[in-house]
């Protein structure tokens, strides 16, 4: 068979490693703790052409109310993207060789799906990979989201130079207030702050639990970092959690406490990026208005991603449900 399912660790995270499009969200402990904490089946998807793994494609089911769903990622996750990856190999293959592989990745995907006859499908792949065609030509529906990278193949003056003149000016002044950012292994603000923020807008919390990302945090020390701005009274006015892994990604933040307490904090995680050799830090999400008003005044490029989704009229149903009855908080 040309997919099967992967029992081996070590084989998943080699894959993961190699591969320039590997995610730390494609890693084997990650994805079990997503499985364990969203209560959706982790089904490790390997694709093999002779006896050679050329990709790996993590899909979550989970059957709810009578309805049968395969999620990659699984929602309420806090992971943007993941869906499947190719190994080293494929970018220095030629378009045709290239293409052979990508049909045979979605046609296995897509039948090994067809088995669970699933109501709702959503997979989100990873940012860079392009050729998404053979999901359209098997039915899919595709929509584009997009994210924020900085180059970091520049010097620190070069990047702050590149800023917009009022945030330059701004975090220059704050550089007289002695604000101090660290790292923390304690998420009790971090959940308090992010939580409260979304009951104030009137929106259920988008991430599973505290346990949850402690047990990331946990499982991996090197690579998700929680960090804590304080004042010169050593009150808390900023937080994030950082991915650290290939790319310096800042990926869950807190809201704004006090005016440009996160764009500092930011402009100090790029300082501590650069000084560790990443070649590139992603500000997560690019989709919102409001938001990218904000992060764009650091000058970043555009990256954009694939959400690919196939959809019965219940899964349509409860699409609209979800969004105006779950996610929504309703009194």
């Amino acid at each position: 068979m040309a997919v099967q399912i992967i029992k081996d660790k070590e084989l998943w995270d080699a894959l993961v490693d190699e591969s320039p499009y590997g995610l730390l969200f494609h890693k084997w402990d990650f994805l079990n703790i997503m499985e364990k904490h969203s209560g959706y089946k982790f089904l490790p998807y390997g694709i093999y052409k002779s006896d050679e793994l050329i990709a790996i494609f993590p899909l979550f089911f989970k059957k709810l109310w009578g309805l049968k769903t395969i999620f990659s990622p699984p929602p309420q996750t806090g992971v943007p993207y993941l869906g499947f990856i190719v190994n080293k190999e494929y970018d220095n293959l030629k378009q045709n060789k290239k293409e052979g592989i990508l049909n045979l990745i979605v046609n296995e995907i897509d039948e090994e799906i067809k088995k669970f006859s699933p109501n709702y499908v959503s997979i989100s792949t990873v940012p860079t990979f392009l050729d998404i065609r053979h999901f359209k030509w098997n039915k899919y529906e595709v929509d584009i989201h997009f994210t924020y990278v900085i180059n970091l193949n520049r010097t620190l003056n070069q990047i702050f130079d590149s800023f917009e003149k009022d945030l330059r000016n701004q975090i220059k002044r704050l550089e007289r207030f002695c604000l101090e950012l660290s790292e923390s292994n304690d998420l009790s603000i971090f959940w308090e702050l992010h939580k409260t923020r979304y009951e104030e807008q009137g929106i259920n919390y988008p991430l599973i639990s505290e346990i949850y990302l402690s047990d990331l945090i946990k499982a991996y020390p090197q690579n998700i970092k929680l960090y804590y701005l304080q004042d010169n009274n050593r009150e808390i006015i900023g937080t994030i959690i950082t991915q650290e892994y290939k790319t310096f990604s800042l990926w869950l933040g807190a809201p704004k406490i006090k005016i440009y307490g996160n764009e500092w904090m930011w402009w100090k995680l790029i300082q501590k990026a650069k000084s560790e050799n990443y070649k590139k830090l992603e500000i997560l999400g690019a989709n919102t208005k409001r938001l990218c008003i904000v992060k764009s005044q650091f000058n970043p490029a555009l990256e954009f991603n694939f959400a690919i989704y196939q959809k019965d009229i219940l899964g349509k149903i409860a699409e609209w449900g979800y969004s105006s009855f779950i996610k929504r908080k309703w009194l």
